[in-house]
């Protein structure tokens, strides 16, 4: 059983239908964006990053962003601007917030 650790979700993909493959010289290929948040428990404490990653529809190569052309540097870009990181990567650090702070209610009653 993991009890702690690093774990990325799936936020949002976009099509890049102009881009051309490196390896099979194909057209076509999508950019994704992963939120990456520590867990304890399963439970996400606090999001630690957010990546992007391509793929080709045809040959299903996965390239990281260092490793990005223009067309998908741009989409990449524009992805990570619209959508932000979501609330949900940080309810387990609210939790942990309300429950210290309870407990310090409780001690100075």
């Amino acid at each position: 059983m993991i009890l702690f650790g690093k774990k990325d979700k799936h936020i949002v993909t976009e099509q890049v239908p102009k881009e051309v493959c490196e390896d099979c010289g194909k057209r076509g290929g999508v950019v994704s964006l992963f939120q990456i948040y520590f867990h304890v428990l399963t439970l996400p404490i606090i999001p630690v990053s957010r990546k992007t990653a391509s793929q080709c529809l045809k040959c299903r190569k996965i390239k990281v962003e260092q490793y990005f052309s223009e067309i998908q540097l741009s989409v990449s870009n524009k992805l990570k601007n619209s959508y932000k990181t979501p609330l949900w990567s940080m309810i387990g650090a609210g939790a942990l917030f309300v429950f210290v702070l309870l407990k310090l209610i409780l001690k100075w009653t």
